[in-house]
């Protein structure tokens, strides 16, 4: 019998990279309200080449953490598999793919700041990114570096790349969370009562959400998303609160806390950041066209939006 330890190695064998993991001690993810972990493990694959490699910066879904990818997938391969795959067969760069490790209780931060789930936002810009060029051969061109992701890491992409396109000079947004009219209210219709019944409380929902209650109720999964979509849209400033921009007797929208919302909607903040758009070389876009949450409708308002503006963009419906 044959036996070796194995650096690395992730139940599957890579052909084209190596497998490394970022550490990071936050100083910004200090004292956030939910008290998640401070320390942030971000995996990174790092291909041969030897300087100035490209970068891609991947944004997992909510609920999801882009090191979840690495686990193996029944009977399919999963997205390290795919990448590496893809890489051998000349049908995606070589770059350094880095896997962001920014999960939070309520199940994601949309890569914002929140003071009531942390700065997500400024861990990444001022942390991760420096961090990156700092332990790296990486490319100092921004015109080489892609932040991307689907649904959530979607969102954060728009967000990160409308905001920042002297870091990020590349998106690529996969059915980003967008018109929240159609994707989000909804969903908010449906816990309006939960949230009466927590005394509109975001600690006491915390607590339910720990103790497992919570995900004791039949419609668990539109809970946590609203609960979390709170966190990051509806903080009232004070640690770790969040209203619902409904009144919870009648369900009407609250028009200014509605509105706080709507201003972090892609739909309302992109067409503010028009100007930096234009600065960013390449914008890909796509989504399904019978979306779960109606995102097709939110994806199609963006690209005709940014056709309106002048913004070159490859916007795909599947």
């Amino acid at each position: 019998m044959n036996t070796e330890v194995l650096k690395n190695y992730y139940a599957y064998e890579l052909s084209t990279f190596t497998v490394g993991t970022l550490k990071i001690e936050s100083e910004v993810l200090k004292g956030n309200p939910l008290k998640d972990p401070t320390t942030r493990f971000n995996p990174v694959l790092m291909p041969p080449l030897k300087t100035a490699w490209p970068v891609v910066i991947i944004l997992a879904g909510f609920t999801g953490n882009a090191p979840f990818y690495f686990n193996p997938k029944f009977n399919e391969k999963n997205s390290i598999q795919v990448i590496d795959e893809a890489t051998a067969k000349g049908e995606a760069p070589l770059a350094l793919y880095v896997f962001v490790d920014a999960l939070t209780s309520w199940g994601g931060s949309q890569f914002i700041n929140s003071a009531a789930t942390g700065n997500y936002e400024d861990y990444i810009v001022q942390e991760l990114v420096p961090a990156l060029k700092k332990q790296f051969p990486v490319s100092e061109d921004p015109k080489d570096w892609c932040v991307t992701g689907g649904s959530s890491g979607g969102y954060g992409a728009l967000h990160l790349g409308s905001k920042y396109p002297d870091i990020f000079s590349l998106v690529a947004a996969i059915a980003p969370d967008c018109f929240f009219e159609a994707s989000l209210l909804p969903e908010l219709y449906h816990v309006l009562p939960v949230w009466e019944k927590y005394g509109q409380s975001s600690m006491k929902a915390l607590e339910e959400l720990r103790n497992g209650r919570l995900s004791k109720y039949r419609n668990w999964h539109t809970l946590l998303n609203s609960f979390g979509m709170a966190a990051c849209y509806g903080a009232t400033g004070e640690s770790g609160q969040f209203q619902f921009p409904l009144d919870v007797q009648t369900a009407e929208k609250i028009p200014s806390l509605w509105q706080s919302w709507l201003n972090k909607d892609p739909l309302h903040f992109l067409p503010e950041r028009v100007e930096a758009l234009r600065k960013i070389s390449g914008i890909y876009l796509d989504v399904g066209k019978k979306d779960n949450y109606h995102l097709q409708f939110g994806a199609r308002q963006i690209s005709k939006m940014l056709k309106a503006a002048q913004v070159s963009h490859e916007y795909i419906e599947y």
